[in-house]
């Protein structure tokens, strides 16, 4: 017998004894609620003050007893349930209400959650709105339990074709009428919705829902839809299924739920009815907001920037990009430990320090946990600045060796990669898709015979480069946080030390403006923190095959005084506008090259 869970304290010891005996209690089999049971739940209800849930398997017999509110249903489910997607629990629930409150959406949500096939909620006390109680007007007189409702799963069909999961509520009956009710119906009846969703989900992957919160003002709505419909591509990308998204409108975010308590208890129905497992926020959360979701919404809840991290750790590949991504990571889970279920214990790596018994028999799983993952941060800043210091020996030895470098920036998707492989015929992955590649790569790229049959003559430059590296850097994205940036500093210095930045657009996408703001915000940041002069910047138009009116658009570009010139229309699946790319870098790197050597030159 497991004892009673819950908030037992102030209760009276024989009362407490009284409710330990409710496990030696047993429904007949194939009924759903004795009205024995009934009236002794609510009689125990009522003089405790306190709601009591009870759980009970297909044969009658009492397996949990939980005291207090309703919420905590979810805490023992771990412990207690299977896990609805690991089939039909074998287990009803019965569930008393103080003050005569109807069924609530938490009931409701509990039904779908937890795969009840019935779950009876009992009215303690007499109806304050009929005299002589509910029950009187069937001419019965019970102690306690005026009335029960029954709660079944059901399954509508969406328009789309698309199964969605409810829960019927039946009309309230006295005990006596819920006593005639058999449990074999309703478990007949639930087990199709369940296994309806189960089979859904075996063919595809996690159920994602997407949420954004609207502050006010027409183009904070319409950036809003467009940072949503990147967050879902996003989801996209980790390997979701994106299935439905909702929109709060606040004027600023709940410092509790970021969406407000109410909205929250909305949604927590709308997860369970749609099947959610991943709810995605388009900001990020502090780490109370998003315990505070999990435990109102009962589905895993991620923010923007973790999502991102789950993606950067499934591209990365070069231990450069790993030892990156992990101290990322790790910095963003420590404030977030408390509460989460996670141990860290077996992230220890080698070399990390192992004390776990150094501070004593007192010190708790938090503590021991908070301590390795402090560890282990330190261990992988030290590894990260051993990549700060490669980097800085590789640039330094590019420069003794007068190599021009070309690094490709731009946001997530914009084509670097397409364009590094035409030029170089670099083994890169290349895929329609947000963070397609991480890791940054280096080669060497053969600037060829000028454009025409002649040398351009030009007394400025002395000779033209035969050959320049080209570095494709990790793509951009809006709301890209900022200790995400200080991870990959490393890399993004690639960008800072070349001799010129190819800035890639998307130049068929409708945001173009925006992902390029948002890409020049971060290499402000990082050329103020750096304290360096930026380079040169090119506007590399990209996807031009992709404009239903290239010239009149690329016309319009390049009268936009506010974008980096020049600017070089192209197409990097076709070659298209390439050769006039090459040409250009390779007059400009000459003309840089020439007057580096006419300095040293002057100065010997």
């Amino acid at each position: 017998m497991p004892g009673l869970i819950g908030d037992v304290d102030g209760i009276k010891k024989n009362l407490l004894h009284r409710m330990e005996k409710l496990y030696q209690r047993r429904v007949r089999e194939g009924q759903a609620v004795s009205y024995e049971l009934a009236e002794e739940l609510c009689e125990l209800s009522q003089e405790a003050k306190r709601e009591i849930t009870m759980m009970l398997d297909f044969q009658g017999r009492v397996e949990l007893v939980i005291i207090g509110d309703a919420e905590d249903l979810d805490q023992v489910t771990d412990i207690y349930m299977p896990h609805a997607t690991e089939g039909l629990a074998k287990r009803y629930c019965i569930h008393t209400h103080l003050g005569w409150k109807p069924p609530s959406l938490g009931d409701q949500v509990s039904v779908l959650q937890f795969h009840f096939p019935l779950l009876a909620v009992l009215m303690v006390g007499k109806s304050p709105k009929i005299p002589g109680g509910f029950s009187s007007q069937f001419g019965e007189h019970p102690r306690a339990c005026d009335a029960v409702y029954l709660l079944t799963p059901s399954l509508n069909r969406l328009e789309d074709g698309e199964m969605q999961r409810a829960c019927d509520v039946s009309e309230p009956m006295t005990a006596r009428q819920a006593s005639t009710e058999l449990l074999a119906k309703w478990i007949d009846w639930s087990e199709p919705v369940f296994e309806a969703n189960r089979r859904a989900q075996a063919k595809t992957g996690e159920r994602a829902f997407l949420l954004g919160l609207y502050t006010g003002g027409q183009k904070a709505e319409r950036e809003l839809q467009e940072s949503l419909d990147e967050l879902g591509q996003l989801a996209e990308s980790a390997g979701g299924i994106v299935i439905d998204r909702a929109i709060q409108m606040r004027p600023s975010p709940d410092p509790s739920t970021y969406f407000g308590s109410g909205k929250a208890d909305e949604l927590a129905f709308i997860m369970q009815q749609r099947d959610i497992d991943l709810v995605v926020v388009d900001d990020e959360l502090s780490p109370a907001q998003q315990r505070n979701l999990e435990r109102i919404l009962r589905v895993k809840v991620v923010d923007r920037t973790e999502l991102i991290l789950d993606i950067f750790a499934q591209r990365a590949q070069s231990r450069e990009g790993k030892i990156q991504v992990e101290l990322a990571q790790l910095q963003y889970e420590l404030p977030r430990l408390k509460g989460r279920g996670r141990t860290f214990s077996q992230q220890t790596a080698v070399g990390a320090k192992g004390g776990i018994a150094t501070r004593g028999p007192g010190e708790t799983k938090l503590e021991t946990d908070r301590r390795l993952l402090r560890d282990r941060v330190s261990m992988l800043e030290k590894e990260a600045q051993q990549v700060v210091r490669h980097r800085q020996f590789q640039r330094q030895s590019r420069k003794h060796a007068q190599v021009p470098l070309i690094a490709l920036i731009g946001y997530t998707n914009a084509g670097k990669s397409t364009l590094m492989k035409y030029l170089t015929q670099a083994d890169v992955l290349v895929e329609d898709r947000l963070f397609a590649t991480l890791d940054p790569t280096v080669r060497k790229l053969y600037m060829g015979s000028p454009v025409g049959t002649e040398e351009p003559v030009d007394s400025d430059i002395l000779f033209f480069p035969n050959e320049v590296l080209l570095s494709d850097t990790v793509g951009f994205i809006r709301k890209l946080p900022t200790f995400l940036i200080q991870a990959f500093r490393a890399t993004l210095e690639e960008a800072a030390s070349a001799d010129i930045l190819w800035h890639v657009w998307d130049v068929s996408n409708p945001e173009r403006e925006q992902h390029a703001a948002s890409v020049h915000e971060v290499l402000n940041t990082l050329f103020e923190e750096l304290d360096v002069t930026p380079p040169p910047i090119w506007t590399v138009c990209n996807k031009i095959d992709k404009l239903e009116n290239p010239a009149a658009e690329l016309a319009a570009l390049a009268e936009d005084e506010t974008l980096d010139q020049p600017i070089f229309p192209i197409c990097a699946t076709t070659g298209e506008g390439v050769p006039e790319l090459l040409e250009a870098a390779r007059q400009a790197l000459g003309r840089q090259m020439s007057a580096q050597y006419a300095a040293q030159y002057a100065a010997e």
